[in-house]
């Protein structure tokens, strides 16, 4: 399910290149990332200010039983411990405001930055070349776009600000412990090797964990989405079972990689807590001894044991920290992945409005597999309706993905209206061919939007004078809501012959020159087909087009018809002229007649 690129191995540290990607979507909200840090700077000053009051509270109003001999509410002690209690309530209420802005500012900022990321990721989906996403299974896809970018959110949110603060923090809590007494920071000093030891160690296990959850997560999806769609054959072909246990396989494959990557962090959780206690335990034996030898006084003990708590709170939260980090690493860099492929690029050039289409012993092949197309060569005049027939493989749909640039040749020219078609643009090439396939995509939405495909410069007019003219509107009006009707997830909710029709209308209402018709009417009955064949006539009027058959007695009419064979033309002619020639085409026929 994953390229060899997803089964990577993690570059080791942090990556400078992945940081240099996060940094460029934080830049453009550079201001708003300034005052979240600002606040949250804010934030720790407030934190700062309570320790302070409460040294000075032991030490000055409550040293020696002052405040309780005076009484709480009468002499000079009792109102300087007031007075500490009512700034130390003052700093908690600035800090609680402190920290609502903070998180107002920061959330803010985290949406708006994975708003830009999904943009740009979709957009750029939406221009990569076609043949990229053959090896792309779609759940993955929406793994990028979903999982992936929410990765994003939590750092843009917090962390990215507290990574940025935390290191200032320590060495903040250190100073002020050396400046207490220089024996308190020195103790704690001593201590903190054993927490970079576990920082390293947890370091170089997290992210491998993280990505490969990230990786089981992107597969799980892909299968689910895959199984999802194609429930109806796993029922008519009784397949439950095997289905769930494959969906079971996964699921375990998923809950695999969540436990090595919680059992990390439960590791490294158990061993900062530990190591925490252990260091508060020594600076609480050694401070009582100092306090009791008179070489250090009770409020500095209690500021330092509070400040330590302020110490071991970012160490033990960079677990978390680290979390994000790894977690955002290892999405920007599956994100970075598909940022970083080539978009579907076109020359500088227009067609005129002709319709002329030419190949020049034109050969491809599917990556490195067998030729598909072997030079081959035809020129279709602007107005004509040339049929392409074959046995299935025989290159008739390739035709026509190289046509509209899905896939390059790999020998030769495809030139329209004379101008080689890689120097065409891509709206230009496009937008002057309608493509009407045989399995036709609807979206989960109205009749309207599906015909103009969301251009709202297509009025409602244009789309009901296109339905009109394919026969749509017959079935249309007897909706409830007409042309507003809504549809089911590929519209479902209608036929397949109601389908081909608002495909029909949807190529019309654009006005192209040339038209593709990839065996259009091939999965619709007699009937229907009767119904198409009228729409296909009034769609085809006056336009270049080209049309895979399925059923040969679909282009009787045609200007001339094109047979091929392992990818080789072997035959081109009228109807008349090919079934006088009793080659392959005849016998088509004959088997066609006898079916």
């Amino acid at each position: 399910m994953s390229t060899p690129d997803d089964d990577a191995p993690p570059p080791p540290g942090l990556d400078r290149r992945l940081l240099a990607r996060l940094w460029s979507v934080l830049r453009p909200h550079r201001r708003q990332l300034s005052i979240g840090i600002a606040l949250l700077l804010a934030g720790r000053a407030c934190d700062w200010v309570g320790p302070l009051l409460i040294e000075r509270a032991i030490d000055g109003p409550l040293a020696g039983g002052t405040a309780a001999r005076e009484g709480l509410f009468a002499g000079a002690a009792a109102r300087a411990l007031w007075m500490l209690a009512a700034a130390y309530l003052g700093a908690a209420l600035l800090g609680a405001l402190v920290r609502y802005l903070q998180a107002v500012v920061l959330t803010r900022l985290g949406q708006a930055t994975t708003a830009d990321v999904r943009r740009d990721l979709f957009g750029h989906l939406l221009r990569l070349p076609l043949a990229w996403f053959d090896k792309k299974p779609v759940g993955e896809l929406v793994t990028r776009m979903t999982a992936d970018v929410e990765n994003l959110v939590e750092l843009f949110s917090t962390g990215a600000a507290a990574l940025l603060l935390d290191p200032l923090w320590i060495v903040a809590v250190l100073a002020t412990l050396f400046a207490l007494d220089w024996r308190l920071g020195a103790l704690t000093l001593a201590g903190l090797p054993l927490f970079l030891l576990a920082s390293i160690r947890f370091r170089q296990k997290a992210r491998a964990a993280y990505r490969d959850t990230r990786r089981a997560i992107a597969r799980n999806a892909a299968f689910l989405q895959e199984s999802i769609a194609g429930v109806r054959v796993t029922q008519l072909f009784v397949q439950q079972e095997r289905m769930q246990a494959r969906a079971a396989q996964a699921a375990g494959t998923l809950r695999d990689a969540w436990q090595v990557t919680v059992h990390q962090f439960a590791l490294f959780f158990a061993g900062v807590d530990w190591l925490a206690l252990l260091v508060r335990a020594l600076l609480f034996a050694a401070g009582a001894i100092w306090v009791a030898d008179g070489s250090l006084s009770p409020g500095a003990l209690v500021r330092a044991w509070i400040c330590l708590g302020f110490l071991f709170e970012p160490l033990r939260e960079l677990a978390e920290r680290w979390n994000v980090l790894q977690s955002a690493l290892v999405a920007t860099e599956r994100i970075a992945r598909i940022l970083d492929e080539p978009i579907e690029r076109g020359g500088t050039l227009a067609p005129p409005a002709r319709g002329a289409i030419e190949f020049d012993s034109v050969r491809f092949a599917y990556g490195d597999g067998p030729t598909v197309l072997h030079d081959v060569s035809f020129r279709v005049e602007p107005g004509q309706l040339v049929a392409f027939v074959g046995a299935t493989g025989a290159g008739k749909s390739t035709l026509m993905n190289v046509l509209l640039r899905c896939y390059p040749p790999v020998a030769g020219t495809v030139r329209v209206d004379g101008i080689d078609a890689q120097a065409l643009t891509l709206h230009a090439l496009r937008s002057g061919i309608g493509v009407v396939p045989q399995d036709v995509f609807l979206f989960a939405d109205s009749i309207l939007e599906n015909v103009r495909l969301f251009d709202a410069s297509i009025d409602e007019a244009a789309v009901r004078r296109a339905c009109v003219a394919v026969g749509a509107d017959r079935f249309i009006d007897r909706l409830p809501q007409g042309l507003a009707t809504p549809l089911a997830e590929r519209g479902h909710n209608l036929s397949a012959g109601e389908r081909q029709l608002l495909a029909f209308a949807r190529a019309l209402v654009r006005d192209p020159r040339v038209l593709i018709l990839d065996e259009a009417t091939s999965s619709v009955d007699t009937q229907t087909e009767r119904q198409l064949q009228v729409a296909l006539e009034r769609l085809l009027d006056g336009r270049t087009a080209l049309v895979i058959a399925h059923r040969l007695s679909t282009i009787r009419k045609a200007d001339r018809i094109v047979v091929l064979h392992h990818g080789r033309i072997r035959e081109s002619g009228t109807h008349a002229e090919l079934l006088a020639q009793g080659g392959i085409y005849a016998r088509l026929h004959a088997l066609h007649h006898s079916a």
